[in-house]
């Protein structure tokens, strides 16, 4: 109803996982570093957990966008089956016909499928939603799934995703065989403040939105106060907020019209439908005794006119001075419209290895944020789409700042951007360069120098294992105790002061 009018391309916050709305806070980047770990892996199970609504099922459709071409992979959306109709759904979704309907030929036509996907290098994927909807029985049914193996590997890797009751069930005692085999787990949290204030952002950028509509800066406190921070409560709140917007013929988004939204949202839905699970309904409660509250407090002033997304203002001090950012570059956007893909990554690598010059450098593809690019200060080559092309580009980043950044795309100079604008354009996934470290040719002497880093950053211990599980978890990254390429490259980045840097102190060229 709304979209022509606010000039959006489809509706900013629609309830459907759709994965190219999926913004990957801190701890969804952490939930998806686990699942490519567990792909890559090929062994035991995957677990993710987390409350009703934290965007479970967009994180799942998500990873499985990104399986490259030679993995097959099989969907449960809706597990409430018995075993033989699970064995049924995998098959379909693998188009395998067995010989017969038994469970003895389910099995074994997928233990063949399995054995001639592996012969031909391929993979095999079996990702199960909402899996605290699966019986005891089924459960069982799928570790016996997880014993296809051959003498070195396992056959399949599976998933399971699902509410935190799926915890509950899987520490039974009947399921501890099971539960033995879960390689990595992890639960996913409620968004925080700055993580709900980024999620409507990206929400509006991939709707084409940026700029059309405001929120005041007490309109996302609201938000993030009466969801909880809750992906799709933020979404029903917004959703109709914007509705009032568009009723009230106003672009700018102001907390009663958030507060109106949440009674409307919780007042329109059907009884019993917000009792997705027995925390919610304690939430009903806390939601109208927030509402109250709210209503009641004193007001700060508004400002009389909304940014598109105000950053947070201290109310104990006064707010700083901010620091302006460039306007949106049109010519980035022209480019990543237009540029072809392998030509554009070839460039971006070539600016990045002429910062470091005729070093031998090593490289690793990530899955990141922004905020872990400044973290690390390397420069790297960040994928872009664009809503009008199939495919993506690259772009070399060269340069972060506070509110932006400095970017070099094809033959382009460099091109100063607003991180709004860079962060609605990037996918997520870049590709990072760094030095080898010394006698890296060397594994023992690549452990060693790893071991007197490690020790230079203050984890100093024995067992070297221990030592890297203990640095991962603190940079956020699978903590497998592993001297893998992004452990790698994080050690450097955190390790070695004079070397090129994407702060303002780093020379670029």
């Amino acid at each position: 109803m709304y979209n022509t009018w606010y000039g959006f391309r489809e509706k900013p916050f629609n309830l459907t996982p759709d994965p190219k709305y999926l913004y990957l806070s801190h701890r969804h980047a952490e939930a998806f570093a686990h699942l490519e770990f567990g792909h890559k892996e090929r062994g035991g199970f995957v677990l993710i957990t987390g409350e009703v609504g934290t965007g479970k099922t967009t994180l799942a459709r998500y990873f499985l966008t990104k399986l490259d071409a030679d993995t097959h992979s099989a969907f449960v959306l809706y597990p409430a089956l018995s075993a033989e109709e699970l064995l049924h759904t995998i098959l379909d979704d693998l188009h395998v016909t067995p010989e017969g309907s038994s469970k003895k030929s389910l099995v074994d036509a997928l233990h063949r499928f399995l054995l001639e996907t592996r012969a031909a290098n391929r993979n095999v994927v079996l990702l199960i939603d909402e899996a605290q909807d699966l019986t005891p029985e089924v459960l069982e049914q799928i570790r016996l799934i997880s014993n296809l193996e051959t003498d070195t590997e396992k056959l399949i890797q599976i998933v399971l995703m699902g509410q935190s009751e799926l915890r509950d069930l899987l520490a039974r005692h009947e399921l501890r065989q099971l539960a033995q085999r879960v390689t990595a787990r992890y639960h996913l949290a409620e968004l925080t403040f700055a993580e709900t204030q980024a999620y409507i952002r990206h929400r509006l950028l991939v709707a084409d939105g940026e700029g059309k509509v405001g929120f005041d800066h007490d309109a996302l406190v609201a938000v993030h106060r009466l969801s909880r921070g809750v992906p799709r409560l933020i979404n029903l709140i917004c959703d109709r907020a914007l509705l009032a917007g568009y009723v009230h013929n106003t672009r700018r988004i102001t907390a009663s019209m958030v507060r109106q939204a949440a009674k409307e949202v919780a007042g329109d839905q059907p009884r019993g439908a917000w009792r997705w699970h027995h925390g919610l309904v304690a939430f009903g409660l806390t939601l109208l005794l927030a509402v109250l509250a709210f209503a009641f407090a004193p007001r700060r002033a508004q400002a009389p006119g909304a940014t598109a997304l105000p950053e947070p203002v201290a109310t104990s001090a006064p707010a700083p001075i901010p620091v302006p950012a460039p306007p949106r570059s049109a010519r980035l956007d022209e480019l990543v419209r237009t540029l072809p893909r392998e030509a554009s990554l070839a460039s971006a690598a070539a600016r990045v290895q002429a910062v470091w010059g005729r070093r031998p450098l090593a490289r690793a593809s990530l899955r990141t944020q922004l905020e872990q690019l400044r973290t690390f200060d390397l420069p790297a080559a960040l994928e872009l789409s664009h809503p009008t092309r199939r495919d993506t580009c690259f772009a070399a980043l060269l340069r972060l700042d506070e509110r932006s950044a400095l970017v070099g795309i094809g033959d382009e100079p460099g091109i100063e951007v607003p991180l709004a604008q860079l962060d609605g354009l990037w996918t997520q996934d870049a590709v990072v360069w760094w030095p080898e470290e010394p006698g890296g040719a060397s594994p023992a002497a690549g452990r060693d120098a790893a071991q007197q880093s490690l020790a230079g950053l203050g984890f100093s211990e024995p067992d070297l294992t221990a030592a890297v599980a203990r640095f991962q978890q603190q940079s956020s990254l699978v903590a497998d105790g592993r001297l893998g390429p992004r452990t790698r490259m994080a050690l450097y980045a955190l390790s070695v002061r004079e070397r090129p840097r994407l702060s303002r102190e780093g020379e670029h060229p």
